[in-house]
C-alpha cells in the first residue's frame, strides 16, 4: 500500500526528533543553571566583600570604638564601604598603621545609649550587587559619680533673652560639626591640653545650685588663670567666641569626624580657619562662662557625639603610624 503523502507527518523524522529533544535539554540545563550562577555570584561577591574587625566586642557609654575595614580583597574598582551605628555615619580613611586597602574609622557611643547588644552596619557594592553585614558588640553602662556645684545663678535659671543666645549659639556649634572635614588631618598621637591634674571626670552627673542636673561631656583638668592650653592634635579651627555657659571657648576640627574643644579660657590666641599644630598654644586658661574657678574644660566629640577624652586618646594610640 502506497502511504500518503501527508502521513509522512504523523511519525517525526530522526533529524526532527533530535532537534525537539536538544531544544528539550537546554530547557531543563538553563533551569538547573540559573539558580547556581545566582548562588555563585551571590558567594563572589560574599569573598570579595570587606573584612571587618573592632577594637572591641565591649564597649561602655562615652567609649570610642575603632572600626578596621580591609577592603583588599575588594575589586579595585569598587568604592570604599559605608559604615553606620543607628542614625550615626563613620568616616573611613586610610589607615595609618596598616597597608594600601585598608581603612579605619571612629565611633562615639553616647552617654545615653542603652546597654545591651548593638551593631555597626557596614554596606557596599552598588543596585543588584548591595550587600550589607551586622557587626556585632556589647555596649555596657559606665559608672559615674555625682557632685554639687555652686555656680552664678545667671548660668541656672537664664532670662529669656539668654535662652535666646544659648539657642543662637546651640545652632552654630551644631552646624560647626556636622560640616567637618571628611578627612583626617591629624598625625600621630593626640595630647593632653595641660599638665593639671584631672579634677573633673568625664560623665559625672551635675548638680548646680542643687536643682540643675546634667552630665559632665568633658573633663576638667586643674590650671592657673594664664596657664597655657595647647591644642591635642593636628587640625584647623572652626570657632572661637565667648559663649553663654563655656566662656571664651575654641573648636578644632581635627577630620574624619573628630573635633576637640577647650572652655573657660581667659584669653583666645587663634583664629577661626587657621592650621594648627599638635602642641600650638590656643589661649590660656581661665574661669569664663559656667565655672567656679579657674581651670580647663576639654571635650571631644566623634560624629557629634560626646566621648570620654581620655578613653579616645587611648584608642587613637592603638592606630599607630602616622
Amino acid at each position: 500500500m502506497r502511504m500518503r503523502s501527508h502521513d509522512l507527518h504523523d511519525f517525526p523524522r530522526a533529524g526532527h526528533r533530535t532537534g525537539r529533544l536538544a531544544a528539550w535539554l537546554r530547557i531543563v540545563l538553563a533551569a538547573c543553571v540559573f539558580p547556581m550562577a545566582l548562588w555563585s555570584a551571590s558567594a563572589t561577591a560574599l569573598e570579595t566583600g570587606p573584612q571587618v574587625s573592632l577594637s572591641s566586642v565591649e564597649m561602655e557609654t562615652g567609649g570610642t570604638l575603632l572600626v578596621q575595614i580591609d577592603c583588599r580583597r575588594m575589586p579595585a574598582s569598587g568604592r570604599v564601604p559605608n559604615v553606620s551605628f543607628g542614625d550615626q555615619g563613620v568616616y573611613l580613611f586610610p589607615h595609618p598603621g596598616q597597608a594600601k586597602g585598608v581603612y579605619a574609622g571612629l565611633v562615639g557611643i553616647p552617654l545615653s545609649a542603652r546597654p545591651g547588644p548593638a551593631a555597626l552596619t557596614v554596606a557596599w557594592g552598588d543596585g543588584a550587587q548591595r550587600r550589607s553585614e551586622s557587626v556585632a558588640f556589647v555596649i555596657q553602662s559606665g559608672t559615674y559619680g555625682e557632685e554639687a556645684l555652686k555656680v552664678d545663678p545667671r548660668h541656672v535659671r537664664p532670662s529669656p533673652k539668654d535662652l535666646e543666645r544659648i539657642r543662637r549659639e546651640q545652632e552654630e556649634l551644631k552646624q560647626i560639626y556636622a560640616s567637618g572635614s571628611h578627612s583626617r588631618l591629624w598625625q600621630g598621637e593626640f595630647q593632653v591640653p595641660v599638665p593639671g591634674e584631672m579634677n573633673g571626670p568625664f560623665g559625672t552627673r551635675r548638680l548646680f545650685n542643687n536643682e540643675l542636673q546634667s552630665h559632665h561631656t568633658g573633663m576638667d583638668f586643674r590650671a592657673q588663670t594664664g596657664d597655657p592650653v595647647h591644642a591635642a592634635g593636628d587640625g584647623v579651627v572652626r570657632l572661637t567666641k565667648d559663649l553663654f555657659y563655656s566662656g571664651n571657648a575654641v573648636v578644632i576640627d581635627h577630620g574624619a569626624g573628630v573635633f576637640t574643644s577647650y572652655s573657660h579660657l581667659s584669653r583666645i590666641d587663634v583664629k577661626v580657619g587657621q592650621r594648627i599644630e599638635k602642641g600650638r598654644a590656643v589661649g590660656v586658661a581661665g574661669a569664663t562662662g559656667r565655672a567656679t574657678g579657674p581651670h580647663l574644660h576639654w571635650g571631644v566629640k566623634v560624629n557629634s557625639v560626646n566621648v570620654n577624652p581620655l578613653s579616645f586618646v587611648r584608642v587613637i594610640d592603638r592606630l599607630g603610624g602616622g
